[in-house]
């Protein structure tokens, strides 16, 4: 018994080793308490779809549709969108450079945090995700709303520039310089159906080569029936049995870049200096057929349409 535990403490204490002294999940991932006490300071962003919105919301909360900040382009969705759309947006909010924004959906969706890491792209780094949703708020008994939220005084957001883009973002030909660097980690945050290839979401079913497999949702817990995140020695842990270090550069897909936001945002909350998030995911990869897979049968699919033993 002694000796397990001074096992897991061994390992939690060289998992925390490990993670900068100045990463903090709390800048990422914000609390309802914390929301509570900052609510008149901040503009708050409901994601969920609208129903649910009008069914109730956090008081004062504004709907965004999931289209405001998402974009098609070149037949691949999700991507991010361009950055005088962003801008309009968060002028309609009545965002400006300094207002700290929180966005929240249900306590399991990774929609907030697609929001969060698009500002946070763009370089509005006051933005975080209310962590356990509206599910925790409401639980809470904190003040909620059914009446839509007035209209916000509009600002006149500064469009961002390229100098404040934040280096967070990859595209598939860097995935495709990276295949078969050991420097480089990518992270397939989809359910194991999903990287297995049994799920099919896509022209093609499978997994990125050297992809390694970690459900985003393991990120989470559930504390009273609501999800929340783990806490930083349980996450840090999880990734190092995955080989997710912060020695590495991290590129997290998921489908669409939404799923993988969450992850991202979790790893920049660590310390992780090299995190990227790769929006066109895998409905960009596995439609291209120039581009490499493994397959269901666990066959490597090349450019060329061969399939070798992987």
């Amino acid at each position: 018994m002694l000796r397990s535990l001074f096992g897991f403490l061994a390992v939690t204490l060289l998992s925390l080793s490990s993670v900068p002294a100045d990463a903090a999940l709390e800048d990422y991932f914000v609390s309802s308490d914390w929301l509570a006490k900052q609510r008149a300071q901040v503009v708050v962003v409901d994601v969920r779809r609208l129903p649910f919105f009008v069914l109730g919301h956090i008081d004062g909360a504004y709907h965004v549709d999931r289209a405001e900040f998402l974009e098609t382009r070149n037949n691949v969705k999700s991507l991010v969108p361009q950055a005088e759309a962003l801008a309009a947006l968060l002028s309609r909010l009545g965002v400006t450079a300094e207002t700290p924004v929180v966005a929240y959906a249900e306590d399991d969706n990774p929609y907030a945090a697609r929001f969060v890491w698009t500002l946070r792209y763009f370089g509005h780094q006051r933005t975080y995700v209310l962590d356990g949703g509206y599910e925790k708020w409401a639980a809470e008994e904190r003040a909620t709303s059914l009446f839509p939220t007035s209209a916000a005084q509009p600002s006149d957001y500064p469009l961002p520039i390229t100098a404040q883009i934040q280096d967070t973002r990859a595209e598939a030909d860097h995935l495709v310089s990276c295949l078969k660097n050991p420097d480089v980690l990518i992270w397939d945050t989809r359910r194991p159906q999903e990287f297995a290839g049994s799920e099919v979401r896509a022209d093609r079913g499978g997994h990125i080569p050297g992809a390694v497999p970690l459900n985003w949702t393991q990120l989470q817990k559930e504390v009273n029936g609501i999800k929340v995140l783990k806490s930083e020695a349980e996450i840090v842990q999880l990734l190092q049995e995955h080989g997710i270090t912060s020695d590495k550069e991290i590129i997290a897909h998921c489908q669409t870049g939404i799923r993988s936001s969450y992850a991202t945002l979790v790893l920049l909350g660590l310390g992780y200096s090299k995190v990227k998030n790769y929006d066109g995911s895998w409905i960009e990869w596995a439609n291209n057929p120039a581009l490499p897979i493994v397959n269901a049968a666990g066959k490597l699919e090349s450019a060329q349409g061969l399939v070798k033993s992987n």
